[in-house]
Order: structure tokens, then C-alpha cells, then sequence
């Protein structure tokens, strides 16, 4: 939407013995935006996103075709390009996971041998989409679904437009926290999260929340997947004040710990 930043969040989850987990971090307080907040990995999508490399020997892109992505998402397919990519590559920088295969269509169960190429990442000398031709390496879309699309209030000092994707964790691959954004990392079950919100222990923004909450309700990844089997986001503008599943957000306040 007009004159906001594109932004993605990737809700990386699996299965344990206890229930359903999710990935989060706990921002540095140093972070511009939502410091010390405990978010999902993710950030802003930049133009190496959306470049699609001349010398490629092969599309470095798999899974859903762009097409589906492009209905799925609501938006041209070159935006629903870039918002994979940068899915793809916040969650490698920020954890190290690599949501790829071989040529083959053999996932990648070890991303270790290339997170020698994160820090190229970081610093914008590589695009996704080249680390993955140089190590023959597919970019698999099928491991991601649409989750919800938040969009800034016009009154908010930072505008984005934020789309947040399911991410199904790779077997073999442990994400390790490795980034400078964060002063910790984890896994949780989503209601252990919202209870450390309750207890003043961390800080949740609205969307954090609100997505937590929903994945609160699921117990297993397949739950997960199932509840958003065919979705077509709609853009949530602004926070939702007046829905009363969220009524405990925005009229509890946490006693204050920092």
C-alpha cells in the first residue's frame, strides 16, 4: 500500500512431544524499531528481493508457482517474488535456517556448510537468489504459507506492510540465533509466550500478539496448516480494537519488569 515499506515476518513452527512450538527472538534494545520486543524473524524487503539474476543457471525459485503466490498474497507477481525472497533470506540471517533443496527436489536437512554466506547477505553483497544458484540450490515456497497481512494505521510513526508467512521447519536443520538483531532466541509454545507477556516478563507489539494467539488455539503443525489451507489475505489495517477475541490485548495491561 501506497508509500509504506514492505516488510515480511516468518512464523517458523513444528511439532514436539509438548504440542506445537514456535521460533521467537527477543530484540537488542539498540534495534531502531521494537527494541527488546520479542518478535518472529523478519525485516524489510529490499530490492535484491525482488531482482531475479541474468546469469542464473537455473530458477532458484520452486514449490508454488508465482501465479498462485500472486492470488494467494493479493498482489503483482514480481511483489510476491520479492516477499518469498526476503521471507526466505531474513529467516537464513536470522537463523541460519535454509528453507531450500537440491536440484533434485532433496531438501536441505544441514544449512551449516553455507552460513558462511550469511554475513555476505547481511551486508547486501549477495541476493538470496545468488547464494542459491552458486550452491545449486532451489528456494522451496512450498515450506511457507500465508498468515495474515498487517498494514501500519496512517497515525503510527513507522508505516509498513507487513506480510506474515507460516514457515513448516526443515528436518535436520536447528536455527542457531546467530544475529546481531537478537539478544536472545527460542523455541515456545505459543501460550507460554503470551504468558510471559501477562507476567511483565517480555513485550509483545500488537500483530506479535495476535498471531501468537491465533497459533495458541492450534496443537499441531498439521492444525496449523489446515486452517489456512487456501487463504487470500486480507489486509488488516491498523489494530484491531474492536474485535473482542483481543479484547485481553488492548484492556489488560502487564505489571511493568524492566
Amino acid at each position: 500500500m501506497g508509500g509504506r515499506k514492505l516488510a515480511v515476518t516468518v512464523l517458523m513452527i513444528r511439532d514436539t512431544p509438548a504440542g506445537l512450538e514456535v521460533y521467537v527472538q527477543e530484540r537488542v534494545s539498540s534495534m531502531p524499531t521494537y527494541p527488546n520486543a520479542t518478535v518472529f524473524p523478519g525485516g524489510g524487503v529490499d530490492p535484491r528481493d525482488l531482482e531475479v539474476p541474468q546469469d542464473q543457471t537455473h530458477d532458484t525459485l520452486a514449490g508454488w508457482d508465482l501465479e498462485t503466490w500472486a492470488q494467494r498474497l493479493q498482489v503483482a507477481e514480481n511483489t510476491a517474488r520479492g516477499l518469498l525472497f526476503g521471507a526466505g533470506r531474513e529467516l537464513f540471517e536470522e537463523t541460519g535456517t535454509l528453507l531450500a533443496s537440491h536440484l533434485d527436489g532433496e531438501l536441505v536437512q544441514d544449512a551449516t556448510p553455507y552460513h558462511g554466506q550469511r554475513l555476505a547477505l547481511e551486508s547486501h553483497r549477495l541476493s538470496l537468489s545468488q547464494v542459491l544458484a552458486r550452491n545449486e540450490l532451489v528456494l522451496r515456497t512450498d515450506l511457507l504459507r500465508p498468515f495474515v497481512r498487517w498494514v501500519s494505521d496512517p497515525s503510527e510513526k513507522h508505516q509498513f506492510d507487513v506480510f506474515s508467512f507460516i514457515a513448516i521447519a526443515p528436518s535436520g536443520q536447528e536455527p542457531d540465533g546467530n544475529t546481531r538483531e537478537a539478544a536472545s532466541t527460542g523455541w515456545f509454545p505459543p501460550s507460554i509466550i503470551l504468558d510471559g507477556w501477562r507476567a511483565g516478563l517480555l513485550r509483545l507489539v500488537v500483530p506479535t500478539w495476535v498471531q501468537l494467539w491465533h497459533l495458541s488455539k492450534f496443537g499441531c503443525v498439521e492444525d496449523v496448516l489446515e486452517s489456512v489451507r487456501g487463504l487470500v489475505l486480507e489486509p488488516q489495517l491498523g489494530d484491531p480494537v474492536d474485535d473482542p477475541r483481543y479484547h485481553e490485548l488492548f484492556h489488560f495491561t502487564p505489571p511493568k519488569r524492566f
